[in-house]
């Protein structure tokens, strides 16, 4: 008997008064199964919370924190990214600095710790250069089918070392200067 005969019948039984045959419907499920995709399901959950979070980070809010007007102007975007506050608090920061004599101090700071910045930038770029491996480019050949031809650069290992490792004492040595010259300076 069919599933839709079943339903005839236990229709026909209701409409008669008469209590329809009870089944017992049971689920096989594998419970391995179910374990792996609550798993995947949670740590689909701690992605997309991790995501939030940072995203949390970037949203720039409706007031500034510490004057409580609103940040509606695009300074105060800026303004919040690079100091967490307006772009007035910042021009009241700025008067008392230079109200105390302290502007020229801060900005030099300023100054030095984005030199501070581009030269770790440049020595992890040499550092990735020195151990950097030949290159390999495969170029597509071929007029009727597809033929892929590879090249192969070659280069004085040797020499490459020799050039970073000049390069990265050069580097290190401004890095120095610069973290000497910033440990002079106590500006807040």
């Amino acid at each position: 008997m069919g599933e839709h005969q079943r339903h005839v019948r236990a229709r026909e039984q209701i409409l008669r008064n008469e209590t329809p045959d009870k089944r017992i419907m049971v689920t096989v499920g594998d419970k391995k199964e179910q374990e792996t995709r609550k798993k995947e399901i949670q740590d689909e959950r701690d992605r997309v919370n991790e995501r939030m979070e940072a995203l949390q980070e970037a949203k720039i809010p409706w007031f500034c924190p510490e004057c409580d007007k609103v940040m509606k102007q695009k300074l105060d975007d800026k303004m919040y990214r690079l100091y967490n506050h307006c772009f007035d608090c910042q021009v009241k920061f700025e008067n008392k600095l230079r109200i105390d004599g302290k502007f020229e101090e801060w900005e030099t700071q300023k100054v030095l710790k984005n030199k501070l910045s581009w030269l770790n930038d440049q020595i992890e770029s040499v550092e990735d250069w020195k151990t950097q491996t030949t290159p390999e480019f495969y170029n597509q050949v071929g007029i009727q089918s597809v033929e892929i031809e590879k090249e192969q650069w070659t280069q004085n290992d040797e020499k490459v070392i020799e050039m970073a490792d000049e390069a990265l004492k050069d580097l290190l040595k401004m890095k120095d200067e610069v973290v000497d010259e910033l440990s002079k300076i106590s500006v807040k």
